[in-house]
C-alpha cells in the first residue's frame, strides 16, 4: 500500500505570532551614566518576569498558578509624531532579554560597574497580524 508521487502536500497549521528583537549598545561615560545603564537594564528584566499567583507556590492540586507579565506598546516615533514609514507593533511581551557585559576585554569602573554593555530584547505581539493589520500599518 504505498502510491510513488512527484508531488508534495503541505498541511497549513496557522500563523505565528510576530517576533522581533531590539539590540543596544550601552558606552556609558562616567559612573553615574553606568548606574542608569544598570537601571535600564534591571527594569526591562523586570518587566519581562512574572510572579506566582494568589496561591502561592502551592495552587490547586500542586499546580503553580502564575500571573501575566506586564505588556509593552511600542511605538517608532518621528519629531513627536508615529513614524509612518515603519510598521506598526501590536501590543506585546518581552520574551528574553540577553545581556553581555564588556567587549573583548571587560572594563569597569571603581564601583565595579562595566563601561560597555550590550541589552538585546525579544518581544513578541499577543495577537496574530492579520491582512487587514497589515493594510492598516502593522
Amino acid at each position: 500500500g504505498s502510491i510513488i508521487t512527484p508531488r508534495m502536500e503541505l498541511m497549513f497549521e496557522g500563523i505565528a505570532r510576530r517576533d522581533f528583537s531590539f539590540n543596544f549598545s550601552f558606552l556609558p561615560k562616567s559612573e553615574q551614566e553606568a548606574e542608569t545603564v544598570e537601571q535600564i537594564v534591571n527594569k526591562f528584566k523586570y518587566h519581562m518576569a512574572s510572579n506566582y499567583g494568589t496561591g502561592g507556590m502551592g495552587g490547586v492540586d500542586g499546580v503553580r498558578e502564575m500571573e501575566i507579565p506586564d505588556f509593552f506598546n511600542i511605538r517608532y516615533m518621528h519629531h513627536g509624531k508615529i513614524n509612518t514609514h515603519l510598521n506598526l507593533i501590536k501590543q506585546c511581551v518581552l520574551t528574553k532579554t540577553d545581556v553581555e557585559y564588556g567587549a573583548d576585554r571587560y572594563k569597569a569602573y571603581a564601583d565595579g560597574r562595566p563601561q560597555n554593555t550590550k541589552l538585546t530584547l525579544s518581544f513578541q505581539e499577543l495577537e496574530i497580524i492579520t491582512k487587514d493589520y497589515v493594510a492598516d500599518g502593522y
